[in-house]
């Protein structure tokens, strides 16, 4: 296998493009990176032209490799809560619910990687990168509960993804900074930011960081007290547990917060760890 970067420096707009993606390509594959001859860092070997830009099985989007997909997110909260982060987490919703659909297919054409165990955080990720034009803005308040609905045409191509992915391993070796202490705290920051924010979950959930996973989403909780999507991640690490009543319990509350997911899984599993479900009302 080979294991040297070949970038070529011609100047050209593409080349400008790619090139600060593979510095970060070149640090965590550790590979030795080869411009015009000369050897900027070494020890794997991975050999790219970028003459079509292809790395990763990712290749150069064509017009038909690229979807324009509409897709609406809602997120439902008390009434008189902020507006600006109903409409942020309802924004971050359509957008990874259009992230979903258009990987499904590129996935399957394998110009974008079968994620696995890290999609959750890639795919939130990539919501950051897509483009995306708002169609809808609707706000409703009935009784004491507040409804955000955005729907949003967007388009998404092979490139978002390997941004995504660029920016999931740089943010993961600044986490690999943080002092135990540091990493105990989970501190969570003021800016809301729904994509940076679920990614660093679920690559605390990949790293089997079940406790301080937990600890985190109790500060992300905070900040988002009504989103649904935390609900579900945490229903996972309390299976983890082998704690059922409790998973059960997050189900529900994602379920009465719109989830879907939340719904099926709470009325189709029917017994886990021994714990029987039973029926289960949502109001």
């Amino acid at each position: 296998m080979c294991k040297t970067i070949l970038a070529p420096l011609d100047g050209s707009k593409r080349t400008e493009a790619i090139l600060p993606h593979l510095e970060q390509l070149v640090g965590r594959y550790k590979a030795k990176w080869q411009c015009g001859g000369r050897v900027i860092m070494g020890n794997l070997i991975l050999t790219v032209l970028l003459v079509l830009f292809s790395i990763k099985g990712v290749a150069s989007a064509a017009e038909d490799d690229v979807f324009v997909i509409e897709a609406e997110g809602s997120y439902r909260t008390e009434a008189g809560s902020s507006v600006d982060l109903a409409k942020k987490v309802a924004l971050f919703t359509a957008k990874r619910k259009a992230v979903d659909l258009a990987g499904r297919y590129l996935s399957r054409k394998s110009l974008i990687e079968a994620y696995e165990l890290n999609r959750d955080e890639i795919y939130s990720l990539t919501a950051r990168e897509i483009e995306t034009e708002i169609l809808e803005e609707k706000r409703q308040t009935v009784g004491k509960v507040l409804t955000f609905r955005v729907r949003i045409r967007a388009r998404v191509q092979p490139s978002d993804f390997v941004k995504a992915e660029m920016e999931d391993t740089r943010q993961d070796k600044e986490e690999d900074k943080e002092s135990f202490s540091e990493e105990m705290e989970q501190r969570v920051a003021a800016e809301i930011d729904p994509a940076k924010d679920i990614s660093a979950a679920y690559r605390l959930l990949r790293e089997k960081k079940w406790r301080i996973a937990l600890i985190y989403m109790n500060h992300l909780e905070r900040k988002y007290p009504d989103w649904a999507e935390i609900q579900m991640a945490k229903a996972l690490v309390y299976y983890i547990f082998h704690e059922p009543a409790l998973l059960n319990a997050f189900f529900i509350k994602a379920c009465r917060l719109g989830n879907n997911t939340g719904c099926d899984d709470l009325k189709n599993i029917k017994k886990v760890h021994e714990h029987d479900f039973g029926l289960s009302i949502i109001d």
